[in-house]
């Protein structure tokens, strides 16, 4: 067994490209297996988008106010989180979309800074920590939030998108630290040495 040397710095770096590369593949996997619909209704989120669209462009549905758009909105106060920030090829990217960008990255640089404390975090390549992480902010965070109806009102629908796509979210992220972390440090992973 091979003694490695814990690398914090490394993996904070390491959890940048991790991030960002993730965020496309949740992002993918919501596609295939959308969370909301738009005949999922929020009426609870949308009292204040009366101040933001004329009553004709209001839309209540949890498709348009998902936890993203009601997070900026109700807790960082952006004005209109779907709001542009740029385009491409005549597609706005707006606050939502920098908002999964962000938050990937936030999770994998933390996820691969306990991977070199506490290895056992990596088990099953990530697919545990995609479970617990689905487990607190779905299950958990969101509904008391305000972010996401209560939880049993949730469709199973989303249930299944979430818990699918955080697995393969959390899978891909240990595919990129572990592979990163050994070619760059040419030591073993210390999640090897379990």
């Amino acid at each position: 067994m091979t003694k490695t040397t814990r690398k914090f710095g490394l993996a904070a770096l390491i959890g940048i490209p991790a991030g960002v590369v993730s965020a496309f593949v949740k992002w993918g996997g919501e596609f295939p297996l959308p969370p909301r619909s738009p005949f999922d209704m929020f009426d609870a989120a949308c009292g204040p988008e009366s101040l933001i669209r004329a009553a004709e462009q209001i839309d209540c549905s949890r498709n348009f106010l998902n936890p993203p758009y009601v997070f900026l909105r109700d807790y960082l106060g952006v004005s209109d989180p779907y709001a542009a920030i740029y385009e491409f090829a005549g597609h706005g990217f707006n606050y939502v979309m920098m908002t999964h960008i962000l938050f990937s990255i936030i999770f994998a640089v933390g996820y691969c800074i306990l991977a070199e404390r506490f290895p056992k975090i990596t088990m099953w390549q990530g697919v545990m920590a995609g479970l617990l992480i689905n487990i607190a902010v779905h299950i958990i965070a969101l509904p008391i939030l305000g972010l996401t109806p209560p939880l049993l009102s949730l469709p199973w629908y989303e249930h299944v998108s979430e818990f699918v796509g955080h697995v393969v979210w959390l899978w891909s992220i240990e595919i990129i630290r572990h592979d990163l972390r050994a070619r760059i440090t040419k030591e073993p992973d210390p999640a090897d040495n379990l």
